[in-house]
């Protein structure tokens, strides 16, 4: 009596495709007819005149048809799958987009799209430990908008908010170096950090932002220095030791801003701080 067999390839369908993905076969069509032949060929052996007496044939049949009730199955599943798969893959790069606009956002401020506080607390500290490491100084300049309060009253938030964003971009373009950066310090004050910058660079560029800031022509009537708004500019650099605390830097730049307004504001003070 001759036995009857399924086709050596008539195997579950997850199988038949991780054979077809390790020979680089994977797209749902090349699967599909694959066990397309399959079927094929075993209803071609059980419609064959040669096995019609065979006792075998009929469980050969009901296992044949089981075999295409579970392909069916699971061809339905792999279709569904790759849908899911597919939502999967967009709705992870959207959520790594949505990730990547988030740690963007808690490093720059709402209103001027500058770096905030947060960003500079960060920077200076890494910037501090790069010049322990490199033997460079550290430049900080501390600039406070010239009788911005008045400005407020007079002209209203709104106005305010504005002039703060109309400064910060002219901050922004008077710094050019790519590891240099200009932050919203608090208030009315922003911040510039210059990595491997000694006082005397520091002070120039703090001349430069002065001169720009003045130039921008924002009219401010209710200003004692000029009819326009102005800066006050402290400037401080350091030469970063283990010893010392980046802080200093700070407080640094912050007694040479005191001093800068204390002489008449619209001006730039500067020194060195352990250089």
């Amino acid at each position: 009596m001759m036995s009857l067999q399924l086709d050596s390839a008539c195997r579950p369908a997850t199988e038949i495709r991780a054979e077809a993905q390790q020979e680089a076969v994977v797209s749902e069509d090349s699967i599909f007819s694959r066990e397309d032949r399959v079927i094929e060929n075993a209803e071609a052996v059980a419609g064959s005149a040669e096995f019609s007496g065979n006792p075998l044939l009929q469980p050969y049949q009901e296992l044949l048809g089981e075999y295409k009730k579970l392909f069916r199955q699971t061809r339905r599943l792999v279709k569904m799958s790759d849908r899911m798969q597919k939502n999967l893959n967009e709705l992870n790069e959207e959520l790594e987009a949505n990730k990547e606009i988030l740690s963007r956002m808690s490093y720059v401020d709402g209103l001027t799209q500058i770096a905030n506080r947060r960003r500079f607390n960060e920077y200076i500290e890494a910037e501090w430990k790069r010049g322990l490491r490199n033997g460079s100084p550290l430049a900080m300049v501390l600039l406070d908008l010239d009788h911005f309060k008045p400005y407020n009253d007079n002209y209203g938030h709104s106005a305010g908010d504005m002039c703060l964003v109309e400064v910060a971009g002219v901050l922004s373009g008077t710094v050019k170096r790519p590891g240099d950066l200009v932050a919203r310090y608090g208030g009315e004050e922003f911040a510039i950090l210059l990595p491997e910058t000694d006082v005397s660079g520091a002070i120039t560029v703090a001349s430069k932002a002065r001169f720009n800031v003045e130039a921008a022509g924002l009219v401010h009537e209710y200003s004692t220095i000029a009819g326009v708004v102005t800066v006050s500019i402290g400037v401080a650099a350091m030469l970063p030791d283990r010893a010392r605390y980046y802080q200093e830097l700070v407080d640094a730049a912050d007694q040479q801003l005191y001093a800068a307004k204390e002489a008449g504001r619209n001006q730039v003070k500067g020194g060195e701080a352990g250089i």
